[in-house]
């Protein structure tokens, strides 16, 4: 055979040797798209549970029913009595009229009744409109006696005396302050307001300056408030969007509360910043402070106690996800039923009177229960 001529044999060799090494490229390239695709999968899954998350926020929980995958739930649910859709029987302190519809024939064929029985039923209202100004307004006439006083060569009054002959009182000085913080509603809104029910004119200006002449007699207040819930065991804390008059300021309120009392105190027209937190802050570091997860709680509690009803709303919302697998869904449901369940059982014993002894018991064993729902499934991963 000339030289450099190769046989059918190693021709065949050459080829099979080739799509050999061309096969183990392919299966190595299969490994890294396998890898690639999981990875993929888990971040759209991810990406998928946290749109659904952004659009529950802004539109809305949708009553859906669970997919069909999902165990049926029924996990203790709240029905209300048909007695709590009806308005309460108001106290015999609170009737301020009487009105009587008395009835001797009858309304048809004019036959006299016998056996006749009184019903009694309530009707709520308000005033009609036109007489609201006329309940709400008062106007009351000072009439100060003044004189001479000739030891002090000056003219003294009863009271003091107002720059201005008209002004507004203290009643209305503090309705001002309710309308803007506590009904949220603005400047242009309370001055319609109060001209329109109580036939009072307030201007803008009047209505920003009685809202900071309030706010500095509160703060004393405030501060005794704050120094109070400082001894209590514990504090809740809490931030959420709150808008305020002044456009300079955040859009932010803060709050603390205690746990033992309902004493509280806010902080309004904040930023988002832990340093609102901050000023809240005890100085008391035996104080547990209790919020949600948001990073500005982290580091600043010697003892930190996170609510439990975020994660029970976050399991809630992971079992009803569209965009879970099956294997997934049904970790998400039994976490969440066996958390609710734990949740369930320790509202139960906080309930019951307190007892040193069984609230130790009860702690370790909904301890043990709890380290078994939160550990971790490595087969499943979300």
């Amino acid at each position: 055979m000339p030289q450099g001529i190769l046989t059918i044999e190693q021709r065949q060799q050459q080829v099979i040797t080739r799509l050999k090494n061309e096969n183990a490229k392919l299966r190595a390239r299969i490994v890294v798209l396998e890898q690639e695709n999981t990875l993929l999968k888990t971040q759209m899954s991810d990406i998928l549970v946290r749109l659904e998350e952004l659009q529950r926020k802004v539109f809305g929980r949708k009553n859906k029913r669970p997919p069909p995958s999902a165990p049926p739930q029924n996990l203790h649910p709240e029905k209300r009595s048909p007695e709590s859709y009806r308005r309460q029987i108001p106290k015999s302190e609170g009737i301020t009229s009487a009105k009587d519809f008395p009835l001797q024939t009858c309304s048809d064929c004019k036959t006299p009744l016998t056996r006749l029985k009184m019903i009694i039923r309530y009707q709520e209202d308000v005033l009609p409109l036109q007489e609201w100004q006329k309940v709400l307004k008062t106007i009351e006439q000072h009439r100060i006696t003044t004189g001479y006083c000739g030891h002090c060569r000056k003219r003294v009054s009863a009271i003091p005396i107002q720059k201005q002959v008209t002004a507004l009182g203290q009643n209305v000085k503090q309705l001002i302050p309710y309308l803007s913080i506590v009904q949220r509603m603005s400047f242009e809104q309370i001055t319609h307001f109060l001209k329109d029910i109580a036939g009072l004119s307030v201007s803008d200006g009047e209505a920003s300056n009685i809202l900071q002449e309030q706010s500095q007699k509160l703060s004393g207040r405030f501060e005794n408030l704050k120094t109070a819930i400082d001894t209590e065991p514990g504090a809740h804390y809490d931030e959420t969007g709150w808008k305020t008059q002044r456009e300079n300021l955040g859009n932010y309120g803060w709050v603390k509360t205690g746990v033992t009392s309902s004493d509280t105190v806010f902080l309004l027209g904040r930023s988002r910043g832990k340093g609102n937190a901050q000023e809240l802050q005890s100085e008391n570091q035996n104080q547990i402070g209790i919020t949600d997860d948001y990073g500005a709680y982290k580091n600043l509690f010697t003892k930190h106690q996170l609510c439990w009803a975020h994660p029970l709303r976050k399991l809630r919302e992971l079992k009803e996800s569209e965009h879970l697998t099956d294997a997934e869904r049904g970790a998400c449901v039994a976490a969440y039923e066996s958390f609710a369940k734990l949740y369930e059982a320790l509202r139960t014993i906080l309930r019951q009177p307190f007892n040193l002894a069984q609230r130790t018991e009860a702690a370790s064993n909904l301890q043990k229960r709890f380290h078994r729902i939160g550990k971790i499934n490595l087969e499943v991963q979300l």
